[in-house]
């Protein structure tokens, strides 16, 4: 009979991701990302903008995030494989940005590909996801607009953002189940881009966070929500310069401190300092 070792404990697992936890980067945006510009709860797209808590994800949920990464060259690879033409990087390697609002708002694009079947002549604007099969079955069921109403609203918002604007864009998202592969051609809708930046500058310009999506911490959207602890069980704000109420907003993306009148860089944002005062 064949012996075999094996790790009852799961102590290699363990160790990778703790490794992988205790390494993360801030994962603190400079900006309101376009991508979650689109999600029911404004209150949870202001605490993420103005930096309400840090974020500690766990090892197995940024091995994750860093599929969700890989997996974006293999969709590139598999559009150039029919044919199609993609642009996924500037000539100078970086991705391509969306920037509005002064660059308080943004976001970086998946890529640009023409060659699409339906519309060959017509560049798309490309966005790639991964889903769960639950997530994948719920997207062919309903399609992006209804399922995925982030992501649409995220589309919508690079295909206005980029220059020049795009008026279709591709949808490209795989089943991390069985690597079933959905697409959706998606046309570009400037009343609706308008209505979700709208939204976006809202959220940038209020100085207090906006009203709940429930009162009840046990509600679906909340029980997983990251800053569920600020907003139903009176945890309070992280100090820094974002949740200050000295800190100022002039523009061109700067956050000033109103005490000081200083530029206030990442860094110093995200230290705050002994002056710091509640907003």
């Amino acid at each position: 009979m064949t012996q075999f070792a094996f790790d009852p404990d799961g102590e290699v697992a363990r160790l990778i991701d703790d490794d992988r936890a205790s390494n993360q980067k801030d994962s603190r945006r400079a900006h309101l990302g376009c991508s979650i510009i689109g999600r029911e709860c404004t209150r949870e797209i202001w605490y993420s903008f103005r930096w309400a808590a840090q974020v500690q994800w766990s090892g197995r949920m940024l091995r994750l995030f860093d599929r969700g990464q890989r997996e974006e060259d293999v969709f590139v690879s598999l559009l150039r494989s029919i044919g199609c033409e993609v642009w996924d990087h500037t000539p100078h390697g970086d991705q391509y940005r969306v920037s509005f609002a002064d660059g308080y708002i943004g976001g970086s694009v998946d890529g640009v590909a023409k060659g699409i079947p339906g519309a060959p002549e017509t560049p798309h604007l490309l966005e790639f996801k991964t889903h769960n099969d639950k997530s994948f079955q719920d997207l062919k069921k309903k399609g992006l607009i209804e399922s995925k109403p982030a992501h649409y609203a995220q589309m919508q918002l690079y295909m206005k953002g980029l220059n020049p604007p795009l008026k279709r864009g591709l949808y490209m998202a795989v089943n991390k189940n069985n690597d079933e592969i959905y697409t959706e051609r998606v046309k570009y809708d400037a009343s609706m881009a308008k209505e979700y930046l709208g939204r976006g500058l809202d959220i940038v310009e209020s100085r207090v966070p906006p009203p709940k999506i429930s009162n009840r911490p046990d509600w679906y959207q909340c029980r997983w929500c990251n800053f569920s602890g600020q907003c139903h069980k009176g945890l309070p704000l992280s100090k820094n310069c974002r949740t200050c109420d000295h800190v100022q907003m002039p523009g061109a993306g700067r956050w000033t401190c109103g005490r000081t009148n200083k530029d206030l860089s990442a860094t110093e944002q995200r230290n705050g300092c002994e002056e710091w005062k509640s907003a």
